[in-house]
């Protein structure tokens, strides 16, 4: 017979009721956290017993003594060169003159044009031609009008010479001579006053063709066909005098001082890759803008066809040349927008030294002030130094290899 064990009346679940949460049992991990903490600690007065040296703790470390960063670095020398002096500018291209081209007459239409933009024209070449019947029609009318008067003025002239006969022989009064003498006098101003009208209409006929004044290129036309022009008012072409182009740079006061006539410049367009172009120094402004310290250079550019105007350009002038002390631009450091280079001193300590850069050329930098030839100044890992730190000098920087960012998800 088995006997059934019997739930103690608080562990029974009353009827509609659920039965209360069974406690938790320690897990094992705590037990062997707090064992492990116990042996530890009867380790640690092991220790102290057999020591016999109480509660003294390990020396510590000695602090590091100078201010020595251990960085590599390369270096180089400062050596003395002969440095060519240039001076950048930049600019847009433009017409050494540019020619406005209009008209003199009034209420004609335009009846032909005969170039276009683009165009090379000569002195006195014909561009466009109004509509001259009415003006043709008065000239033939002011050339008529001419004639009338020469042939009334010859016929009073012929009237005086026979009353001056009459009058030796008492036939003519003086009185008659001297109104044949008066009427002769008119005949011939009013021959005058036709000549006049008759090259103001011929000099208005003229007018109709419209000439280009000089040699060049047509850069902009405003003619068009059956276009009624007033005198005075839109031009009808534009025209490059000569085909000469220049560039107006404007370029700092205190480059101003080293500029004048007749340097040589070199002129690069922007994303050209083709030989640079020859230019001249034409013009130094005399006077310089008081609010942007600027001053204006006009450089005369060779004719070519790959310049034009409107081009925006970059010169560079020669200057002349200079013998200064030079280290490699990569030896520059700038701090708070000054440069300056760490020079190598006794120890293979790193020394900050501002200085005053000049020309550039094939790497290397003159430095107006601040090193003399002779020094060593750090070029690889100047950018990682601070005033007094201890380098330690390589024939090259090794080449440290770079591990790949760990992939992120």
């Amino acid at each position: 017979m088995s006997v059934q064990p019997i739930d103690p009346p608080m562990s029974r679940p009353l009827p509609g009721r659920s039965a209360p949460p069974t406690p938790r049992r320690p897990r094992h991990w705590l037990r062997w956290g707090v064992a492990a903490l116990v042996l530890a600690g009867a380790a640690g007065v092991a220790v102290l017993v057999l020591s016999g040296d109480g509660g003294k703790a390990p020396p510590a470390p000695p602090a590091p003594t100078g201010n020595s960063s251990g960085l590599t670095v390369t270096t180089a020398p400062v050596q003395s060169m002969v440095m060519t002096r240039r001076l950048m500018v930049t600019g847009s291209l433009a017409a050494w003159d540019e020619l406005p081209i209009g008209t003199s007459t009034s209420g004609l239409a335009i009846v032909q044009v005969l170039v276009d933009e683009g165009d090379k024209v000569k002195a006195g070449q014909v561009l466009a031609r109004f509509d001259d019947s009415v003006l043709r029609a008065d000239l033939m009318q002011k050339e008529a009008a001419l004639k009338e008067a020469e042939a009334l003025s010859a016929e009073a002239k012929a009237n005086v010479r026979r009353a001056e006969e009459l009058s030796k022989s008492n036939a003519v009064s003086a009185r008659e001579l001297d109104s044949r003498r008066a009427t002769a006098a008119t005949a011939a101003a009013r021959v005058g006053v036709a000549q006049a009208n008759r090259e103001q209409a011929l000099a208005r006929l003229q007018q109709t063709e419209i000439k280009a004044p000089a040699d060049g290129t047509v850069s902009l036309r405003n003619a068009r066909l059956g276009a009624v022009m007033s005198a005075g008012g839109t031009e009808l072409f534009r025209l490059i005098r000569d085909d000469r182009i220049e560039l107006a740079a404007d370029v700092p006061e205190l480059d101003l001082v080293g500029l004048t006539p007749g340097q040589k410049v070199l002129l690069s367009v922007n994303g050209s890759a083709g030989a640079p172009h020859e230019g001249k120094v034409r013009l130094v402004a005399p006077t310089v803008d008081p609010k942007t310290r600027m001053g204006t250079v006009k450089i005369d550019v060779a004719a070519s066809p790959d310049l034009r105007p409107g081009m925006f350009v970059t010169g560079m002038v020669q200057l002349g040349s200079m013998t200064a002390p030079t280290v490699p631009e990569n030896a520059l450091v700038y701090k708070d927008a000054r440069p300056l280079v760490f020079v190598l001193g006794d120890g293979n300590t790193a020394e900050m030294r501002p200085v005053e850069t000049g020309a550039r050329e094939n790497g290397q930098i003159a430095l107006l002030k601040g090193v003399t030839p002779g020094e060593t100044v750090v070029v690889a890992g100047a950018g990682y130094l601070k005033d007094g730190d201890t380098v330690t000098v390589a024939d090259r920087m090794p080449d440290v290899p770079v591990a790949p960012l760990p992939a992120q998800n």
